[in-house]
């Protein structure tokens, strides 16, 4: 048997072990129970309200199409802040390049960059597709 028609059969074997595990069976018997459950039913009550909201259909809008773009760099009240900003930002960004924070935050996330868990909290996390229908509902 060639190395292709051994992985083929590992596949297949490894297949049938996951759908005839028991921990693939309490999933199955989990997400039926959710679909039926009143954890559930609030959940999709939420999800209607927010998007018929006027702040979900505000914040989810599309632009007008004539939209006027002000450059806050330019205004006497944020331009300051930002020309701050654009001063200290190389210290700081060297300043933490340097530390020691610095070394765990990138060794967490290099343990962190291949879990499934955080996939599927980012899934879970994900906000939903806009509506199809962006109506206003008054």
């Amino acid at each position: 048997m060639s190395n292709g028609g051994t992985a083929t059969v590992v596949k297949a074997r490894l297949r049938s072990a996951i759908e005839n595990s028991a921990l693939k069976s309490l999933s199955d018997d989990f997400s039926r129970s959710f679909e039926h459950s009143t954890l559930n039913w609030v959940r999709a009550r939420l999800l209607e309200i927010t998007k018929a909201s006027w702040i979900y259909r505000w914040l989810t809008a599309e632009p007008e199409p004539e939209v006027i773009v002000i450059d806050l760099r330019e205004t006497h009240t944020v331009g300051p802040f930002f020309t701050m900003l654009d001063a200290v930002t190389p210290q700081v960004v060297q300043f933490w390049k340097n530390s020691g924070l610095a070394a765990i935050a990138r060794s967490i996330g290099k343990i962190l960059s291949g879990s499934t868990t955080l996939e599927l909290a980012a899934r879970l996390l994900e906000p939903p597709e806009p509506p199809e229908n962006c109506e206003h509902r008054e």
